[in-house]
């Protein structure tokens, strides 16, 4: 089996008749847009386990409930960490002018660990 890595935006094609794009990464999710003929059936695996089919053997073992996910855990960016942040930042302001230095700067320190490293925005969602 070829295991591929793409960034959004990035494809793939199969023969001169298939093409399968990364669109976004969003929640844990990975959504695909897909071009091929009409006869060729496209179909979710979860719908064919439903009926009884198997999982294919040539995919990895599903995950087991109540573990971690192995593998790339990277930190990924978008506009609602951000704006996140933007109000965490609000409220240790606020701390600061209201004479609870003491207790913003733990938070801000605390914050400062949470944001990415400029490597991690490399790799961040559009």
């Amino acid at each position: 089996m070829l295991k591929l890595s793409l960034l959004p935006d990035q494809y793939l094609t199969i023969q001169d008749n298939i093409v399968v794009q990364l669109t976004r990464v969003a929640g844990g999710r990975a959504y695909l847009a897909i071009n091929a003929p009409r006869e060729i059936p496209i179909v979710r695996g979860t719908l064919l386990e439903q009926e009884g089919k198997p999982r294919p053997s040539c995919l990895t073992p599903p995950p087991r409930k109540g573990r971690r996910p192995q593998g790339d855990l990277l930190f990924r960016w978008n506009d609602d960490r951000e704006r996140a942040v933007g109000a965490m930042e609000q409220v240790i302001d606020g701390l600061e002018r209201s004479g609870m230095g003491e207790a913003a700067a733990v938070l801000r320190t605390q914050l400062n660990r949470l944001l990415p490293t400029p490597w991690e925005e490399r790799y961040s969602a559009p």
